[in-house]
């Protein structure tokens, strides 16, 4: 067996192995050694040394044991004698100790040992001999002594005991020479053999090192060359070495990594090759043609066609081919699978037909005849999830797994690239039409081209048009702003003058006459009503009208609504039923809007029916209440229904109907309901009564846009006793200049005020006014803004920059919607109160001119209540402050409130904050619009104050468009109430308020 066919793990082991075998040998060597030099080291400590220690203790016992045995003559005493022959005895024990250790010790001849313990005996027994004889008395001391010492068989004793000892001794101080050589002599053989055997381990190490080298280095450098070659670009270099140990089936390994490495890129360049061909053309048939020819080249085929979807999804028809005789290149069914394709469409993947015997009849006509293919590959074309195309290549040898691979592998992009060539195909056909279609189309051109010019002459006309709509839309607004004045102005008249002949004529005409009087009143507010539902649609329409949430109970609304109807109903003798849900929640809504479609839906129901009843129900449905009203009138016709929210529609709109109206009323009411997030809706019959549904949600939605102004609420306070006397005025000492362009007006006020005692002026326009002031000044003006010549701004700026007039109190007296600038320069101006043409009421006239004469009155303190009395029903009458600088609606808002509360009266804003501060009253009512000083500044003057900043103040103002109401509410009032005052809202106001 070869050494490089042994396994690497191998050949370390038998390295190792060698290199551990002689270290092995070497310790056993070294062990052996290193015991003989221990054993040298006993032995020269058992033998010479233990020898030598022996006879120097034996010398030392003799020399004692003599020495004693002459002291013991002067000893007198048998005591003494007998301690002294103790110790006798303990060295001549101590002796014969020693004699045992030289016999197992003493490696000389036993003789000498012999000879020695001989002697040792003898001189031993020769000195009990002469212990045992000696008399020793008193005197015969020197005698004794002299007998031990000159005893001649024991001096021979003992020199022969003497000379045996050195013997032993000469003999012990050899053997321990020898010893020492003896190790000497095994320290130089051991240093020679650890030499001999670590140079034969580093040889033999090195021997194997150069082996274990050449089998490992070896093929190692010969596979990093030919990693380094491969690496360079030689796909052909490979490692030559064989072997069957690791490093062999290493260089086996990296040989079929290159072979692997080297088919891919091969793989991978003929694929770029293909695609380089499929981005190569654009027409269809040229691409298909380039393509079967690359895939001919770089696969075993000799045959391929490409067959094309029609465009009724059909059939295959031939496209392109190679190879083939075109005459029997037919086309087959795409939704029946037959023949080699059918596999191919039924499973869209590519299929490899393999092991075709030679029997079979599936051959192919070629131009030099037919043959039989070995194998067939079809291979699908996916465009758009469908098979838009299918290749077929056939060979008469088999297809290699390297061709196999480069069609799995081009197959992603052939698909894409294919679907890129028909698009391009449809494109072409497709410019093509669009080519003919141009050619049409470019004589169209030319008559566009008269259409445009004639276009371009109109869209300048729409423009114009369009200016002018928005100029008119412009004048819309300002028509809306001033309608109040235009319309209300001859109104004013009607109401004024029948309310004038009303006084003077009562008692004086028959009842039937003077109810003519009543009838003109009657249609006049009937007429004004009409005016302000015109005004509502057109705030509606214009998006300007506000949502203002409250939160109020639905039977409280209704019972609201049914009071206020029931007159009529009970006038046309019909049953007004409303049975209260108790179960029904409080919501969250607009309560004025929520009320004008109940009274308006449940007002034509008692309008429209003649007999019979008209039933309220109200019930919860999930989050809203359905209010339901139905009447057993005269119904509705089919026709008319689609209708009947659209505005001025009625079911009846000849000029024979028997109901009037205007057709705003239903209109309204949807619209209101569609702005509170509700619906209405209607099911009638002709003759057979209406169904009217209202639904209104419980709280509005968040889509739903509200306007907070009810402000921050603040806490009533509880005045002292009110001394309720007016200061005494002599009427018929003051002058009233009444500046006013309209007749009627000042028939009425004249009659108003003369009277009462006052001296009236009339001036009939501003220049008139001035002139009049200048002759004689009034006690207070009652000023009109629209007149002729001039306006009442420029004579209120007249007087205010003479130094005589500047103090003058101004009543406003106008039928005109005054606008922010215009409110803003009367306050600048300090009107005293701002009055609306209308139903003037002579109590409120009278009063406003009163209050305009009359001085402030000093303050007086008063102790506050607690927060907690909001809302805490009073007692007593509580007390209500109006500051109000129009007399009628001074009179209106009084006659309203003079039975339930103490009325405390001022005509201006500063006679409103010095009355304030004076009486603290439960309650303000504020105009807007005041002389001297605006209701704003003087609420914000109150709320600076620390007695009146917590009375809830309630704005009461006649502006009626979204923008001019916001500019005052949001200034923090409490509440609203518009004007006219409506009886209802002003009592609810108070009862929220006050409890009262």
């Amino acid at each position: 067996m070869k050494l490089k066919n042994i396994k690497i793990s191998t050949q370390l082991q038998l390295t190792f192995g060698v290199i551990w075998v002689f270290i092995l040998v070497l310790g056993l060597i070294a062990w052996r050694d290193t015991d003989k030099i221990a054993q040298q080291t006993v032995d020269m400590y058992n033998h010479p040394l233990s020898v030598s220690r022996s006879l120097s203790a034996l010398r030392e016992d003799v020399s004692t044991y003599q020495l004693e045995a002459k002291n013991n003559v002067f000893y007198a005493s048998k005591k003494e004698q007998e301690a002294e022959r103790i110790a006798f005895n303990i060295h001549i024990t101590d002796a014969e100790q020693q004699f045992t250790i030289l016999y197992s010790r003493y490696l000389g001849p036993r003789i000498d040992i012999d000879n020695a313990h001989k002697s040792f005996v003898v001189w031993k027994d020769l000195e009990d001999d002469v212990w045992k004889q000696k008399q020793i008395e008193t005197g015969q001391i020197n005698e004794s002594l002299s007998r031990l010492g000159t005893h001649s068989d024991l001096v021979q004793a003992r020199e022969q005991l003497t000379l045996s000892l050195n013997k032993m001794d000469a003999f012990a101080q050899n053997k321990a020479d020898q010893f020492l050589t003896n190790a000497s002599d095994l320290k130089r053989a051991l240093n020679v053999q650890l030499a001999v055997f670590v140079i034969c381990i580093l040889l033999i190490s090195i021997v194997i090192f150069l082996i274990l080298s050449k089998s490992i280095l070896t093929p190692l450098r010969e596979m990093r060359d030919a990693t380094s070659r491969f690496r360079e670009g030689d796909l052909s270099a490979r490692s030559t070495y064989v072997s069957s140990n690791a490093l062999g089936r290493l260089a086996e390994s990296f040989n079929e990594l290159a072979d692997t490495i080297e088919t891919e890129l091969t793989l991978n360049e003929r694929a770029a090759q293909l695609a380089g061909v499929m981005l190569s053309e654009e027409d269809a048939h040229q691409f298909s043609h380039a393509l079967l020819k690359s895939l001919i080249q770089h696969t075993e085929a000799i045959i391929g066609a490409v067959f094309l979807l029609n465009n009724e999804k059909t059939m295959y028809e031939p496209f392109e081919s190679i190879g083939m005789n075109k005459e029997t290149y037919h086309s087959f069914s795409a939704l029946n699978y037959e023949g080699e394709f059918g596999m191919v469409l039924a499973t869209r993947k590519l299929h490899h037909i393999k092991g075709i015997p030679k029997d079979s009849k599936m051959t192919f006509s070629t131009v030099s005849g037919d043959f039989i293919p070995r194998e067939i590959i079809t291979i699908p074309i996916i465009v758009k999830n469908e098979i838009a195309a299918i290749l077929s290549l056939s060979s008469i040898t088999r297809f290699s797994d390297g061709s196999l691979r480069l069609l799995d592998t081009v197959l992603v992009t052939l698909n894409a690239r294919m679907e890129g060539i028909l698009t391009y195909r449809k494109v072409v056909d497709f410019a093509k039409q669009l080519e003919i279609q141009n050619n049409e189309l470019e004589s169209q051109k030319r008559e566009l081209a008269a259409q445009t010019s004639e276009l371009t002459e109109q869209n300048v006309e729409l423009a114009m048009q369009k200016k002018q709509l928005g100029e008119a839309n412009k004048m819309k607004n300002s028509f809306l702003s001033s309608m109040s004045h235009e319309l209300r102005t001859p109104l004013n008249s009607v109401i004024a003058l029948s309310n004038v002949l009303s006084r003077r004529l009562s008692g004086k005409l028959s009842d039937e006459e003077y109810s003519y009087i009543g009838v003109i009143e009657r249609n006049g507010k009937q007429l004004l009503s009409l005016i302000n539902d015109i005004l509502d649609l057109s705030r509606i329409e214009a998006g300007r009208e506000e949502i203002r949430a409250h939160l109020f109970n639905m039977n409280d609304l209704i019972r609201d609504v049914v009071e206020t109807i029931e007159p009529q109903s009970k006038q046309k003798k019909l049953k007004l039923i409303y049975i209260p849900n108790e179960a029904l929640p409080e919501i969250t809504s607009d309560y004025d809007k929520c009320r004008h479609i109940l009274q308006n839906i449940v007002a034509n129901a008692i309008k429209f029916t003649e007999k019979g009843k008209v039933e309220i129900r109200a019930d919860r449905i999930v989050d809203a209440v359905q209010i339901d009203i139905i009447d057993t009138g005269i119904g509705i016709k089919a026709e008319f229904l689609p209708h009947i929210f659209e505005e001025f529609r009625q079911a009846d709109g000849s000029n024979s109907r028997k109901y009037g109206g205007t057709g705003l009323g239903l209109a309204i009411a949807k619209k209101y309901a569609n702005m509170l997030g509700g619906q209405i809706s209607v099911e009638s019959a002709e003759g057979h009564g209406s169904h009217f549904t209202f639904s209104i949600p419980v709280k509005l939605g968040a889509q739903v846009k509200t306007v907070d102004y009810q402000g921050i609420s603040a806490p009533v306070y509880k005045p002292e006793e009110i001394q309720h006397e007016s200061q005494k005025i002599d009427v018929t000492k003051k002058t009233i200049l009444v500046v006013e362009d309209t007749e009627a007006i000042v028939i009425q006020l004249c009659d108003i005020l003369e009277t009462e005692g006052y001296h009236v002026m009339v001036a009939h326009n501003g220049q008139e006014a001035l002139e009049r002031i200048s002759e004689q000044m009034p006690d207070t003006m009652i000023l009109d803004l629209m007149m002729p010549e001039v306006d009442g701004f420029e004579v209120l700026r007249h007087i205010r920059e003479e130094k005589i007039s500047e103090h003058l109190p101004v009543i406003i007296l106008t039928a005109k919607y005054v606008t922010k600038d215009e409110l803003a320069f009367l306050t600048h101006n300090s009107i005293f109160q701002l009055i609306r043409k209308g139903d003037i009421n002579k109590a409120q006239l009278l009063n406003a001119v009163i209050q305009s004469m009359l001085p402030a009155d000093q303050e007086i303190s008063n102790t506050t209540a607690t927060p907690q009395q909001l809302r805490i029903p009073i007692n007593e009458r509580p007390t209500v402050l109006i500051v109000e600088d129009n007399a009628d609606n001074m009179l209106t808002i009084k006659a309203l409130l003079e039975d339930s509360c103490v009325v405390i009266e001022a005509e201006d804003g500063i006679s409103g904050v010095e009355l304030a501060k004076q009486h603290v009253p439960h309650i303000i009512l504020m105009d807007i619009a005041l002389p001297g000083m605006s209701g704003i500044e003087a609420l914000h003057i109150l709320r600076k104050n620390q007695k009146t900043k917590n009375i809830p103040v309630i704005a009461v103002s006649a502006s009626a468009m979204k923008g001019d109401r916001e500019s005052f509410l949001i200034e923090g009032f409490d509440d609203y109430v518009s004007k006219p005052i409506d009886s209802r809202r002003l009592d609810e106001v108070m009862h929220k308020w006050l409890q009262i």
